[in-house]
């Protein structure tokens, strides 16, 4: 018998390699990263190419390199090799390495705060979109009244949600931005009777005003899930910084309100959004934050619907941050200009269940923890099989 095989985590070789092959427990574990194969790309830094090539010698990986451009390939061990060598000589950027590859490894995290805990990996959490808000793409005027927008809410729980997300202002293309006190208006109410209602439910508000996010963590929010990454309100990381709740931080290009009209151009999406959420990342740490982030690419927020397919098939590469990543394709206009092109069938928001769920499956199989979806009991029954497939043997 021959069979070609591929490992994406070292825990899944060492199993290999103990179970199948039959190495002794304590070598298997040693060797764990020798069936993990890895491409490092960075660039911008000060390395000498003869450092950088001879350190690649030592670890026998192959090297790359263009100007200040530099890449490598090969497993997780070669890579430690190249590390050893490398840190004699830049020793921050070698532990910068190794972390990134911590980061990358890292399957489970854990939400805790407001005496709740929300464990993530083995089973994928669901965030239950909750839009109080007159002009939302999908469900804008359902919910205006309280008790309407209670009423979803305790059926989101029913149906299995473990966050839901409250929105008093629509971010679609095209929307206007409304005051501070008339999102409170729309969200407080309605913040304060779930809160009543379901103690043990996760709620995130929906805001990037740093007045707003305030007020909502003093009623019992948990979550603040801000769409700018805090580059609309400056004062949005120090709020979150006094409460130290998880923040979900949204990669954005432009403004809501301009991208109907803007020309959206990136070089290479999923690059340029990881570096500018490093550089917020470091903006909120350095204020002092020292809560759970959470990262969300930012599907749909200033992306041509090809960049948002490419988002997705790269999402493994957010997983660099070391931190849950959240994904929101929910009935998004993309899934349906795929459906229109591949099926040559227009859809309205309401009719992209399958759509969604066909691009939320990826999402997950790719590193996302946590789905902000409209349709939670078909996105529940939908996970259960896709988790119990992705997690088989891993926990």
């Amino acid at each position: 018998m021959l069979v070609l095989k591929e490992f994406g985590d070292k825990d899944n070789f060492y199993r290999f390699l103990k179970d199948k092959v039959g190495v002794f427990f304590k070598e298997a574990e040693q060797r764990s990263h020798e069936g993990i194969h890895r491409v490092l790309y960075f660039e911008n830094r000060q390395i000498n190419p003869q450092v950088f090539f001879e350190c690649a010698r030592q670890g026998c990986l192959h090297a790359y390199q263009n100007e200040n451009r530099f890449a490598l390939s090969g497993t997780e061990a070669q890579i430690k090799e190249f590390c050893r060598c490398l840190s004699q000589f830049h020793k921050d950027l070698a532990l910068e390495i190794l972390q990134a590859l911590m980061n990358y490894r890292k399957k489970s995290f854990k939400l805790q705060f407001n005496y709740k805990i929300l464990p993530l990996g083995i089973k994928t959490a669901i965030m239950g979109i909750l839009n109080v808000t007159p002009d939302s793409f999908s469900d804008g005027g359902l919910y205006l009244e309280t008790s309407s927008a209670v009423k979803r809410a305790v059926q989101m729980a029913e149906e299995g949600v473990e966050i839901i997300d409250i929105g008093g202002e629509s971010t679609r293309p095209g929307s206007q931005r409304v005051s501070a006190e008339e999102e409170l208006k729309r969200v407080l109410p309605v913040l304060k009777e779930v809160r009543k209602e379901l103690p043990k439910v996760w709620i995130s508000v929906d805001t990037y005003k740093a007045e707003v996010a305030k007020v909502c963590l003093e009623e019992g929010a948990d979550i603040i899930n801000d769409i700018s990454g805090g580059t609309f309100d400056p004062k949005m990381f120090e709020v979150v910084s006094q409460y130290q709740c998880p923040y979900v931080l949204n990669h954005i290009k432009g403004r809501p309100e301009d991208w109907k009209s803007m020309t959206i151009v990136y070089e290479d999406v999923v690059h340029e959004s990881i570096g500018w959420l490093w550089e917020r990342f470091g903006k909120l740490k350095a204020v002092g934050y020292k809560g759970q982030v959470i990262i969300d690419p930012g599907i749909g927020f200033g992306k041509l619907p090809e960049q948002n397919v490419e988002i997705l098939k790269r999402l493994n590469e957010y997983k660099v941050f070391g931190a849950p990543i959240l994904v929101g394709v929910s009935r998004k206009s993309f899934i349906g200009l795929v459906l229109e092109g591949l099926l040559r069938k227009k859809t309205e928001p309401k009719e992209r269940l399958y759509g969604s769920l066909g691009a939320l499956a990826y999402a997950v199989v790719k590193g996302a923890h946590i789905v902000r979806v409209h349709d939670v009991k078909e996105t529940r029954e939908f996970l259960a099989l896709l988790d119990t497939v992705r997690t088989y043997g891993d926990f």
